[in-house]
């Protein structure tokens, strides 16, 4: 039987605790991992994927499987100062392109007690961004994408690196925070709706995404 594209409270507890375990005792409940988490989070791929066909774009890709649309649950710990073996929440992918690692993407981060929302990509050339900024045709439907979501979800915008505004562009430029942009992600988290039955977690977690669609389709459309 396909499990549901949902995450049950064993399922939250599981991802709580999993990080105070080591390697052996993973291995050890690699079944209970199986069954209440990976084969949960490859049903939920494929509904979020569906759904976001229907109410974004076809050409959405969502893969359901590890180094696809799902992240691995084991941490790099080679180059961290958390040297956890294991993290304690899922972290899915949508994109939209042939470059998985550059193209417009979508995230859902799901943790026992909360779940993020992402949009954002990969910049192209310094210079074509921006052109693209600074341009009103295409600056001022970008910058209103953006603060549309910053006002509906309080999302915080990642990105700006540059510590000021490169020239030749005015420090007073009315879009210069994302002139300070070396990528570009809008993210936001809250709290796990425990009111949404199991079964429809992944039509509830696809309404947060369609909050990102003016957005997700600049980018698409510019990048």
């Amino acid at each position: 039987m396909t499990a549901p594209p949902s995450f049950s409270p064993d399922a939250r507890n599981f991802l709580r605790e999993l990080p105070t375990h080591d390697k052996a005792w993973f291995e050890a409940n690699r079944a209970a991992y199986q069954a209440l988490v990976a084969e949960p989070a490859k049903a939920f791929v494929d509904a979020v994927t569906a759904t976001l066909h229907e109410e974004l774009s076809p050409a959405i890709v969502g893969v359901p499987r590890v180094n696809g649309s799902i992240s691995p649950i084991n941490r790099d710990i080679r180059f961290s100062a958390d040297k956890t073996p294991y993290k304690d929440h899922l972290l899915f992918r949508w994109w939209e392109g042939e470059a998985k690692k550059t193209a417009p993407t979508l995230f859902v981060r799901v943790a026992a007690d909360e779940v993020g929302f992402a949009t954002g990509a990969m910049l192209p050339s310094m210079e074509r961004w921006r052109e693209l900024v600074d341009q009103g045709g295409t600056g001022a439907p970008l910058a209103a994408a953006v603060q549309g979501l910053v006002t509906e979800t309080g999302a915080e915008v990642a990105g700006a690196d540059y510590k000021r505004v490169p020239k030749p562009y005015a420090s007073d430029h009315p879009r210069a925070e994302l002139l300070r942009h070396k990528w570009l992600q809008v993210r936001w988290m809250v709290g796990y709706p425990e009111d949404v039955a199991e079964g429809d977690f992944a039509g509830w977690c696809v309404g947060e995404l369609l909050r990102c669609a003016d957005l997700h389709r600049w980018l698409v459309a510019n990048l």
